[in-house]
């Protein structure tokens, strides 16, 4: 393969991780639609108010963006911004009088965000031993064999 279609195919990997995070970014940023749109609709679907419907709608359709945009493999980081969001939407649920700008909102939210970066890294630590220690393993297996072959051959040889 060529130096060019290399550079080519890890390009378009670029390419397609930054469309899934800017989809990743998108599926947290559509949870403040019902703060940016204040139209009102004829039909709200049996809410009371316009902007209720569009809160509901927008945190099922977030998830269905999130499983979307991992198709894509977008940057892990990138999940820091939903997680930062949906943080910020649990305690607008049980007190919706906390303003946006609001300082322990804010530090509730970027602590949520940091504990989920550290508890992935941890999780891939862990994983990253637990392969190392199975590929060990596999290994120590695959000479055991080795060395019990030999001995079997060297024991049958000498008899």
């Amino acid at each position: 393969m060529s130096t060019e279609k290399i550079l080519r195919d890890q390009e378009s990997k670029v390419v397609i991780s930054i469309i899934g995070s800017v989809l990743v970014a998108l599926s947290g940023l559509i949870l403040f639609a019902d703060k940016v749109f204040t139209f009102e609709l004829i039909n709200n679907y049996g809410f009371k108010k316009t902007s209720t419907f569009i809160w509901v709608f927008s945190q099922s359709l977030s998830p269905m963006l999130l499983l979307i945009a991992s198709i894509f493999k977008p940057y892990k980081t990138s999940y820091l911004i939903p997680i930062y969001i949906y943080t910020i939407q649990i305690v607008w649920v049980f007190n919706p009088q906390i303003k946006f700008v609001d300082y322990f909102l804010q530090l509730y939210a970027i602590g949520a965000a940091f504990f989920y970066l550290l508890l992935s890294f941890i999780i891939f630590k862990i994983s990253k031993m637990k392969f190392r220690r199975e590929k060990e393993i596999l290994e120590t297996q695959k000479e055991l064999k080795e060395t019990v072959e030999i001995l079997r051959n060297n024991f049958i040889s000498s008899n």
